[in-house]
């Protein structure tokens, strides 16, 4: 019982300061992969320590389904004869309760999420396929005639970057690659998964400093990998020009608070200052918003 309340005082102090933790690695312009990866380390590590409580708790016993029965025979008993009921077997019962209540959550949130997100995919395929004309690539881009620059990237099969024309017409050649790459680069990273895990994490416990915390970081943290795909490939000049033009030519939109209302693109993207990618310099006014909303 011990190690079980060791590993649970373990999981809120990982919880209640992880957060500062991942903050300071994006004040001090850590690899934005690096943070996402650090992020993805402490919420499995938060879940798997307190399933390991709940299996030292219920340890004792032939097997849990045994012991379950025998906690909860207990617990009713003792309440149906006045007696409180022993303080390890109601420890183990709200332990087991609140993982599985915290499992399911998550699991609706997600299966909800890419429920919206498949619909949204096939109804943007099926106007793309009649308005817009595809040009081949890694992840293909369907181009819309439309004079405004406007970019964003669709997950889902087949994965897909949608542009305007505006984006060739405003931009030079380099500025307009590299919008397109930040786009391809949500989809390679698998960003807009991500984003749905968690906001997830947020919206199924919102008690927990770490899983509070993961929509705004995550959502940071992606825009600014994808800004780093692109400058390795065309430069932070061309990112930065490309964004600034951009920002200029389209009407600035508040941001989504949640991907449900947005499932085609994790969150607008953000402008650096030229050869600087921390969030210090993170400007959320410049952004490449979808022509549609899910």
């Amino acid at each position: 019982m011990i190690l079980a309340f060791a590993l649970l005082l373990g999981v809120g102090i990982v919880a209640g300061y992880s957060p500062g933790l991942l903050d300071r690695m994006m004040a001090r312009r850590i690899d934005p992969q690096v943070v996402l990866a650090t992020w993805v380390a402490l919420v499995a590590t938060t879940f798997l320590t307190v399933v390991a409580a709940l299996v030292v708790v219920l340890l004792p016993a032939h097997g849990p389904t045994s012991l379950l029965m025998q906690l909860v025979h207990h617990c009713v008993t003792a309440v149906q004869h006045g007696a409180v009921p022993r303080f390890h077997a109601v420890t183990a019962l709200l332990l087991l309760f609140g993982l599985t209540s915290l499992l399911l959550l998550v699991s609706v949130r997600l299966m909800r999420h890419v429920r919206r997100q498949r619909r949204a995919h096939r109804r943007q395929l099926e106007l793309l396929r009649v308005a817009a004309r595809p040009e081949a690539g890694p992840f293909p881009t369907m181009w819309l005639p439309h004079p405004k620059p406007l970019a964003y990237s669709v997950a889902g099969t087949p994965a897909f970057v949608v542009a305007t024309d505006g984006v060739r017409e405003e931009l030079c050649a380099g500025d307009a690659a590299a919008v397109i790459e930040h786009e391809r680069a949500h989809l390679h990273g698998r960003h807009h998964m991500l984003v749905g895990l968690a906001e997830a994490l947020a919206r199924s416990a919102p008690w927990i400093p770490l899983m509070r915390h993961s929509p705004a970081l995550v959502r940071t943290a992606v825009e600014l990998a994808a800004d780093r795909a692109a400058a390795r490939l065309h430069g932070a000049g061309s990112v930065h020009s490309a964004l600034l033009i951009m920002s200029v030519a389209t009407a600035v939109r508040p941001l989504p608070s949640t991907p449900w209302a947005w499932p085609t693109a994790p969150s607008p993207s953000a402008c650096t200052t030229s050869n600087s990618w921390g969030p210090a310099r993170h400007e959320s006014g410049a952004h490449w918003p979808p022509a549609w909303r899910g």
